[in-house]
């Protein structure tokens, strides 16, 4: 997680400069007709009037953050006025696999089924004062609000028992978030997007549930919640703060508040 991070801030530092060099040597008489009154004289710089109004974004940030080909994000970003903008985002997810096949060395795990939805409302700032170039092109703040929520069920069959012992469960995870944003998109040749969101804080609410079927005894379903609840932990420490410091036990509806983070690169087309 750390290289990517890494990797993304030593991209957008390099963007960043070739953006600003091209930028000399293009649209010099929008700019002009923007900035300059008409007696000629300047005047505080104006808000630049935007090439176009929208930006149809693709996301593949959770392709490279999870692997999976089958996750797929898209945005669309409308500008309100000459430096704001708004944007909803709309995914499909398939949550990592985390679980092994067997658990306990006694629970066989199969028909796994995993999916997942992720949808997010951002408003964007984009400053006049620090930006050369008209919005959406440039550096942004803002604010968002986002929700993800994941589900999974798996089919349970008990190893080396004399009676027959079987079932299923099913998991969710949930969270909303509610935070602020710092990130630049740049705009080339008037049409193509890239936007690096880099800074994406939040305070954040988390639940998370799992109900068991089937004819299994408590002491069984207790010991699969917490190896279910470990071997989360041990594929993504990071969601640690879904048990809120309390013990690592999957089965019992619980939800608490903390805080999130969000970052992401996407690719878009302005028009």
């Amino acid at each position: 997680m750390r290289i990517r991070m890494m990797f993304l801030i030593i991209a957008f530092s390099a963007l960043t400069s070739l953006d600003l060099k091209a930028w000399e040597k293009q649209d010099a008489n929008h700019i002009q007709g923007d900035s300059l009154s008409n007696t000629g004289k300047a005047e505080k710089q104006a808000v630049l009037t935007p090439f176009h109004w929208n930006v149809i974004k693709f996301n593949p940030t959770p392709m490279l953050l999870w692997g999976d080909g089958k996750n797929i994000t898209l945005s669309y970003e409308r500008l309100i006025k000459k430096n704001q903008s708004i944007a909803i985002q709309l995914g499909y997810l398939v949550l990592p696999k985390f679980l092994s096949d067997t658990l306990l060395q006694v629970v066989n795990l199969s028909s796994h089924s995993r999916h997942g939805v992720n949808i997010a409302f951002d408003y964007r700032y984009y400053p006049g004062l620090r930006n050369r170039r008209p919005a959406p092109d440039g550096l942004y703040l803002g604010g968002y609000l986002s929700y993800y929520g994941f589900k999974f069920t798996n089919k349970l069959d008990i190893l080396n028992t004399s009676t027959d012992q079987s079932g299923s469960m099913n998991g969710r995870l949930n969270m909303i978030n509610l935070g602020i944003e710092i990130g630049y998109q740049f705009i080339f040749w008037k049409r193509f997007s890239l936007d690096m969101l880099l800074f994406g804080p939040s305070l954040s609410y988390f639940s998370r549930n799992l109900k068991f079927t089937g004819n299994l005894d408590q002491d069984m379903i207790d010991n699969i919640d917490q190896e279910l609840a470990d071997q989360l932990l041990n594929r993504f420490p990071v969601l640690g703060y879904l048990f809120g410091g309390q013990t690592a036990t999957f089965s019992r509806s619980n939800f608490h508040f903390g805080t999130g983070f969000r970052y992401c690169i996407q690719l878009g087309f302005h028009f």
